[in-house]
């Protein structure tokens, strides 16, 4: 994803309005040189030594014209922030659902081989297969048989005992299976994998899911009781 893409709606009006006022100062300091007449050597003498204004202008046309200045930035004040304002909710919206698209993107990175090009990559697909859809493996000298990810948050229903919620896929990933071929990859059980990238994976694990929405436990967890 490219920077610009990656911009908010206010951040982007905001550089728009930064780079306008750019602009403009720009074209008014051009504008000034420009007018400025031509003079001596001895006559030009730098504005910060020139005399002030007279005291007739800075109590009336300096005056006014600051005052007007400042009634334009209070409207342009009170016009631009309820704008943000009235946006904010598709802004932040539209920044999470970007978010999650990433997260889910570096799951999905998680679950392929590490290599030069793909540095986030654990290899979970070696023992859950390419598309977590289930598998093999040795363990302990005997072939065992490996869950089919896609349908982990269906529960018992769908052959994961252990499962009830989303919590416990989270927990089976940090602190591993005891007895089993499942490690643990957190940090905090000896693993390799920080927080962040735990829950990368399991937002990947959760768009993958194959199992009716209403039988998903991890969206629609059983009521207590």
């Amino acid at each position: 994803m490219s920077i610009l893409a990656a911009l908010t709606t206010s951040r982007a009006f905001l550089i728009g309005i930064g780079v306008g006022i750019g602009v403009l100062v720009a074209f008014a300091a051009v504008a000034a040189g420009i007018r400025r007449p031509r003079r001596g050597p001895e006559l030009d003498i730098p504005r910060a030594m020139q005399p002030g204004p007279a005291d007739p202008d800075l109590e009336r046309p300096v005056l006014e014209r600051l005052i007007a200045w400042g009634a334009v930035f209070v409207v342009f004040m009170a016009i631009w922030i309820p704008v943000v304002w009235y946006n904010e909710p598709t802004t932040n919206l539209n920044d999470t659902k970007s978010e999650m698209a990433l997260s889910v993107e570096r799951g999905h990175q998680t679950t392929l081989p590490g290599t030069l090009a793909n540095p986030l990559g654990f290899n979970c697909a070696r023992c859950h297969g390419q598309t977590l859809g289930g598998g093999q493996n040795v363990f302990n000298g005997n072939i065992v048989a490996v869950p089919n990810l896609q349908t982990v948050c269906g529960g018992p229903a769908y052959g994961h005992a252990q499962i009830h919620g989303i919590q416990d896929i989270v927990a089976t990933i940090s602190e591993g299976r005891s007895g089993s071929d499942m490690p643990s990859w957190s940090v905090r059980f000896a693993g390799a994998m920080d927080d962040q990238q735990i829950q990368d994976l399991v937002n990947y694990i959760l768009s993958i899911q194959k199992e009716p929405k209403d039988k998903n436990l991890c969206i629609n967890p059983p009521k207590a009781g």
